[in-house]
């Protein structure tokens, strides 16, 4: 199985922090239904009340193969949800790997 993780941090002065995480949710969690190659598909909002540095959302999915992964990521919707998180977050880290 292919594993996709991303993390995203939301620009420091971005209006209404929690309403645009929760956008950001609301358009990834929309991804399942229109691209077949996901296998599993989990979105969270950050809880923890870290006072060191964090991140706003998290994404964990999962997929056959590589090549499925590269796949969903050629899908014109998943295209149109990354240009708005792009929009609207400072900082993404992302690590890919076997499970």
């Amino acid at each position: 199985m292919y594993k996709h993780l991303v993390l995203w941090r939301l620009k420091a002065d971005a209006p209404n922090k929690q309403t645009l995480a929760q956008e950001i949710k609301r358009r990834l969690d929309s991804l399942p239904a229109v691209i077949k190659e996901i296998r599993q598909y989990e979105v969270g909002l950050n809880i923890g009340g870290y006072k060191a540095s964090f991140f706003d959302v998290g994404l964990i999915s999962a997929f056959d193969d590589e090549a499925g992964f590269l796949r969903y990521i050629q899908y014109p919707e998943h295209d149109a949800v990354v240009a708005f998180i792009s929009s609207v977050t400072a900082e993404e880290q992302i690590v890919d790997f076997e499970a």
